[in-house]
């Protein structure tokens, strides 16, 4: 594997692959790597230590709830703090938006997210 740089990388936590293929188009500018499921996410924040982490509240084992999203979220904070990681849900968005600011999300976004407000 190449070394990264951390501040072009952008991790892409979502289990729905049409919308990661999205992504990955949209921000053609950077390394985006791409995650399915919490044990892939936590191994791809280990491994290219992104400065950006989107993150879908709704991944597996449960992806209608959003349990696992913020056990996902929790674990990405509590090992890398200064990662900026930017929550998308379509869950109960007032509530899941603001657990996910006290928990320590950079930002929160209402799915479907417009590519163009995440800059």
């Amino acid at each position: 594997m190449t070394e990264a740089n951390p501040s072009r990388v952008l991790l892409v936590v979502e289990d729905d692959e049409g919308l990661q293929r999205q992504l990955k188009w949209a921000y053609e500018g950077y390394e985006v790597v791409c995650a399915g499921d919490r044990a892939s996410a936590i191994e791809a924040l280990r491994a290219y230590e992104p400065a950006v982490v989107t993150l879908d509240l709704g991944l597996p084992p449960d992806p209608d709830g959003t349990d696992e999203g913020f056990a996902t979220l929790a674990e990405i904070l509590r090992l890398k703090p200064d990662t900026k990681v930017i929550v998308a849900s379509g869950h109960g968005a007032r509530e899941s938006a603001m657990r996910a600011i006290a928990m320590g999300a950079y930002d929160f976004y209402k799915k479907p997210v417009d590519i163009d407000e995440l800059g």
